[in-house]
């Protein structure tokens, strides 16, 4: 079989649309949880710093995450098909997590 044909056909597709969804939803977990050991690290880091640098810190403390998926239409399709309607990536249970992450509130596992 030539790497570029795809390597199922018919009711076979419906496995592999439903093995995509899956595989989304795990690497938005571990892109989850990578972010909040981050925000951890620099918080924690931020606690060690001279004042003015652990503050600059911590006002940067969620720069650089990961991108906004919104809009590929990959995304869209696992949102609107597996997900309900709604965009993990902009859980608001997520972010209250994220919030009392960067306060030192809630530690997380290394």
């Amino acid at each position: 079989m030539s790497e570029h044909q795809p390597y199922c056909h018919g009711d076979c597709c419906i496995n592999c649309v439903e093995n995509f969804y899956a595989l989304t939803e795990l690497l938005i977990r571990d892109i989850q949880h990578l972010e909040a050991k981050i925000v951890y690290l620099r918080y924690t880091l931020s606690n060690h710093l001279p004042a003015f640098d652990g503050e600059m810190l911590r006002c940067d403390i969620f720069s650089d995450l990961s991108r906004c998926y919104w809009g590929h239409p990959a995304y869209q399709d696992y949102i609107n098909e597996y997900n309900y309607g709604q965009d993990p990536m902009n859980d608001a249970g997520q972010t209250r997590l994220m919030l009392r992450i960067s306060r030192g509130e809630t530690a997380v596992n290394l």
